[in-house]
């Protein structure tokens, strides 16, 4: 079974590593997010006074655990279809 990953269980994970990293180990290979959630993580980083080290954690911390899943022109039909 594989697993959608939101931005709130993403930037939980991002502000306390320790608290999900088992979930995150328990689970490797099979965590994924979306480009949406992906972006909305990047726009919480870059509304701080200083991104950097957010964007470090998001960048080598968070992508190495996970795959990304591009969302395209067929995903937005089939969502407007449902």
């Amino acid at each position: 079974m594989s697993f959608l990953l939101d931005t709130n269980i993403c930037s939980a994970h991002l502000r306390r590593p320790s608290g999900l990293a088992h979930r995150f180990l328990q689970h490797s290979g099979r965590l994924f997010v979306p480009t949406v959630a992906l972006g909305e993580l990047y726009a919480w980083a870059f509304k701080r006074s200083d991104p950097s080290p957010l964007l470090h954690l998001i960048d080598d911390q968070l992508l190495r655990d996970i795959d990304v899943l591009d969302y395209d022109s067929p995903c937005a039909y089939e969502f407007g279809n449902l």
